[in-house]
């Protein structure tokens, strides 16, 4: 089976990406934020590892049954064989899928000192690896010769090795019983987020449920309560604008739905774990 096979459910939903640029065992797809295209929702399990990056949020990652927002400046990784999938909403869009061969990556993951270690956690994308991505990118697309190419996917191969694996943190969570309500209220949540005025009463009502039912089903779904989740969709659109250099601070933070600096810079600090501006200067172009 061809490597690029492995991005998507079949071959339709393959081509809904802008570039595919595959070696034999190792392949990146993109589906860029101006694209007109949108990825199906989907979920499947394959033998070759998968990275995802969110270029914009995607509201819901579905990970071994359980569920995750994919917010924007991480990787998460998927092992072998371990059902996965996304969920866009129709108009937004932009995401890159790494697909490496299972068989290669070991060898790889044995030649670093990891043979025995999989990836149980989400880790940052740092500009070290999205320089890569966009470099072997544009090689490919250039027609560069197939053995420059390999060079340059080795050397992302390493990064994701050492950076996903380096830390033995384990962010996996139970397995929990799909709710339609509640993935109907990630959606909304998701759509409004822009507004300051956007209470969890409001999501709630969406879902049909009471308030207080609400937060517990949302918190049983997705490990997490709805406030911090709405503050972590905002952060993720957050560090997407944050690419823009024209745009300051202040402005971002009320772009995303935070009604002062003060708020978005205190939200930041307590669930990216950095200063916005320091988070900027190191992790964005």
């Amino acid at each position: 089976m061809n490597i690029e096979k492995n991005h998507a459910l079949n071959e339709a939903d393959l081509s809904q990406y802008d570039t595919v640029c595959p070696l034999e065992s190792f392949s990146i797809a993109e589906i860029k934020e101006e694209s007109i295209h949108v990825i199906p929702p989907f979920h499947h399990s394959h033998e070759a590892y998968e990275f995802i990056l969110p270029e914009l949020t995607i509201p819901a990652l579905h990970y071994d049954k359980a569920n995750y927002i994919g917010e924007v400046g991480y990787i998460y990784p998927v092992n072998p064989f371990t059902d996965h999938g996304i969920f866009i909403t129709d108009d937004r869009c932009a995401v890159i899928s790494i697909v490496v061969d299972r068989e290669y990556f070991d060898k790889k993951k044995a030649a670093h000192g990891y043979a025995n270690r999989y990836f149980y956690t989400r880790f940052i994308a740092s500009k070290t690896i999205k320089d890569l991505i966009a470099k072997y990118q544009n090689y490919y697309l250039e027609g560069t010769p197939k053995e420059k190419l390999t060079y340059i996917s080795d050397f992302i191969i390493r990064e994701l090795i050492i950076e996903g694996l380096s830390s033995e943190e384990d962010n996996r969570r139970k397995k929990t019983q799909h709710s339609p309500r509640i993935k109907q209220s990630l959606v909304y949540m998701f759509e409004h987020s822009s507004d300051p005025e956007l209470t969890i009463e409001a999501v709630a009502k969406e879902s049909g449920y009471s308030t207080a039912y609400f937060t517990k089903a949302f918190k049983a779904f997705m490990d997490d309560t709805p406030i911090n989740h709405l503050n972590k969709i905002r952060l993720s659109e957050a560090k997407h604008l944050f690419e823009d250099k024209s745009l300051s601070l202040s402005e971002i933070a009320h772009r995303v739905g935070f009604k002062n600096t003060s708020t978005f810079t205190e939200a930041f600090r307590r669930i990216i774990g950095m200063n916005p501006k320091d988070y900027r200067k190191t992790y964005c172009n």
